[in-house]
């Protein structure tokens, strides 16, 4: 009788784990002809779900001048500057909450010498759900860029 009371509880566990790892699971049962209750890996936002570039472009700007405007180019606090910046960005474009999206936050910040500079970036990646945003500052010891991709997790 106890031997069956473990099989019980074992197979009641088994059960329970399998339910929770259903739940984690990123699928989405969909409506429609298909009878059978099976999952359906979704691989597309929906558009309302979709990155906005303009919104994160905003907080993008938001950050930059927040950080920057008040600040002179000094090589040693740049770097710790740098840090902060992407720190501060990953923080607000995750609050705006855009389902299911991995984020690479890059920023460059340099010395205004009035010279130019030329960046370049070169992606692999599913034009239709993934996106981008940057912006940039300038002052008269600061330039910056800050870029941030929205990555769809399929």
């Amino acid at each position: 009788m106890e031997k069956t009371n473990v099989l019980e509880n074992h197979e009641n566990n088994q059960l329970a784990d399998n339910a929770e790892y259903r739940r984690n699971l990123n699928l989405e049962v969909l409506d429609g002809d298909n009878d059978s209750s099976e999952p359906v890996y979704r691989i597309r936002p929906h558009l309302y779900d979709k990155f906005k570039p303009l919104s994160a472009k905003e907080v993008i700007h938001n950050v930059l001048f927040d950080q920057l405007s008040t600040k002179t180019y000094n090589a040693q606090d740049a770097v710790q500057w740098t840090k902060n910046i992407a720190d501060i960005l990953k923080v607000k474009i995750k609050e705006l909450q855009f389902k299911r999206y991995k984020y690479v936050v890059n920023v460059v910040l340099g010395e205004q010498h009035g010279a130019g500079i030329k960046m370049g970036t070169r992606c692999i990646w599913d034009t239709e759900a993934d996106a981008y945003a940057f912006d940039s500052f300038v002052n008269d010891t600061i330039f910056c860029v800050a870029t941030v991709y929205a990555v769809y997790f399929y």
